[in-house]
This record gives structure tokens, sequence and C-alpha cells, in this order.
């Protein structure tokens, strides 16, 4: 349940990152296609991506136990910079995307594993199990 709803809430900071309100402008304007190019069928799958990346996360947490708040931030800090920001910087050099894209989807994702790390773990604490411990 923990991973679940996680992956969920995740997925609604995310459409608020990308709102008109904050990010949505950048993004609109420096993405390939427009917005109502994109496929119904891909809003209604795109949350298993956080759900997905929770369910790892919720892994890590179970082995790694994070002490309090600040050691669930660095876990989740040390994921983002080394995968995340690996695969972006890859994508602007190797495949010409524009940089001011990749700031606003490296910084969607750094809001998200820094909640989800911070959550997960808080939940395992309290729990004493996220979500089930061999």
């Amino acid at each position: 349940m923990a991973v679940i709803v996680t992956g969920l809430v995740a997925f609604g900071l995310s459409t608020v990152w990308y709102s008109p309100w904050l990010f949505g402008n950048v993004w609109a304007q420096y993405r390939d296609t427009s917005i109502t190019t994109v496929p119904t069928w891909k809003f209604f799958i795109a949350p298993l991506r956080e759900i997905i990346t929770a369910a790892v996360l919720a892994f890590l947490v179970v082995r790694i136990k994070p002490q309090n708040w600040r050691s669930a931030l660095i876990l989740g800090l040390v994921l983002w910079l080394g995968f995340y920001v690996v695969q972006l910087t890859g994508a602007v050099i190797w495949d010409n995307r524009p940089w001011q894209l990749s700031a606003v989807h490296a910084g969607d994702w750094f809001m998200k594993m820094l909640f989800m790390t911070v959550v997960l773990s808080a939940w395992h604490r309290r729990a004493g199990r996220l979500p089930s411990q061999p």
C-alpha cells in the first residue's frame, strides 16, 4: 500500500510541477511535440513510472534502513545524481535535447525522489516493514 500511495502522490506532485503555475510553460516551449498530439493512453500509464520507482525505493529503504529523514534525503539525492542526472546529461550531450527541458525534468525527479525516499523511510520506520520483509 505504501508503494502505491507514494507513487500516486508523486505523480500528483509531478502534474503540479508541469502545470503552467510552475514549469509547464518551459516544458511546452522546449518539447518536440504539442501536448495535444500525445495519445490519451499515455496519461493513464504514466503513473506506473512513479509506482515502479517507489517500489525500487521501498526495496532499497528496507535493506539500507535510513535512520531519519536526513539519511533518507541523502539516499534520494545519491540515487537521483547517480542515475537520473547521468541519464539526462547523456540526452543533452548525445541526443541534443535542450538543457532547459532536461533541467525541468531533472527538477521534477529531484523533487519526487526526495519526497518518495523520505515518505517511504518514515512509513517503514513506523510500520516496521515495507512492503514486507523476508
